[in-house]
């Protein structure tokens, strides 16, 4: 059965979200500091620039304090479940949408992150593949009409989210393998694909998602990009010439790849 709730597809701050949101708020515990990051700040910020809302898979929040109070605040006071992931300083949290969730799509998710350091500036220098996602906007002032005053962010990040320009944000890239994927889902929305030099360095770490990891990162690209034939179009756009939707060609490209490599040192 699909689902016929979008709200945890789509950005937004009303509804169910908005609600669900405010809660996430309040059990935030003394002393402990908590950050959107990742899309749902990049979103809030498009969509304060453009008043246009982006697909959004689930909320990535950052958390600086006691994250054991904040997850049972959560679990006990406001009915949050566990997702997928549980680990030491990453839980997946969620909470149903609609009375009877058909799919994920039917539940606000939660990717709570753990931080070790205390300075945000620095862990989205760390942790941000594109400058676009390079920002972090207090939990608390979410909701607030000034919430831009307290919006910690990478240099150049609201320019290039501005002019659609996707920009890697180190030099010498070793980010999360499926970045590329990701280049695809932003060109779908008008995005400048990135220049030769990055597209080198996205394509390099491509190969090196799990077999697992690579089928459902090719799936969210045909969803969210409109299909197969579109995805394959952009990929032509950014110059790919393998097939990198065929996890077998991937990994034969890898192999190529060290073979060349080994040649060109010896």
């Amino acid at each position: 059965m699909i689902s016929k709730n979008h709200n945890s597809r789509i950005f937004t701050k009303e509804g169910a979200t908005a609600e669900i949101l405010k809660e996430v708020i309040i059990s935030i515990p003394a002393k402990t500091e908590v950050y959107l990051i990742g899309g749902g700040a990049r979103n809030t910020i498009y969509f304060d620039i453009f008043r246009k809302p982006l697909p959004q898979r689930d909320y990535d929040l950052l958390l600086i304090g006691s994250l054991d109070k904040f997850v049972n605040n959560l679990r006990k006071n406001h009915k949050f479940i566990y997702g997928k992931i549980r680990r030491k300083d990453e839980i997946v949290l969620k909470k149903k949408l609609v009375p009877n969730p058909q799919s994920i799509t039917d539940y606000l998710v939660l990717d709570i992150h753990r931080s070790h350091e205390e300075n945000v500036l620095k862990n989205l220098e760390k942790n941000s593949a594109f400058t676009i996602n390079g920002f972090a906007i207090p939990l608390q002032y979410y909701f607030s009409r000034n919430f831009k005053r307290y919006l910690i962010e990478l240099p150049g990040a609201v320019n290039d989210l501005k002019n659609h320009r996707l920009v890697l944000t180190t030099v010498g890239y070793k980010g999360h393998p499926g970045n590329l994927f990701a280049c695809l889902r932003f060109m779908s929305i008008g995005f400048m694909p990135p220049d030769k030099e990055s597209m080198v360095l996205l394509l390099k770490q491509l190969p090196k998602l799990e077999k697992w990891r690579f089928e459902r990162n090719v799936k969210k690209v045909f969803g969210y990009t409109g299909g197969e034939k579109r995805a394959r179009q952009l990929a032509k756009k950014l110059g790919v010439k393998i097939d990198i939707f065929n996890f077998e060609k991937l990994k034969e490209f890898a192999a190529e790849s060290k073979i060349t490599n080994r040649q060109r040192k010896t």
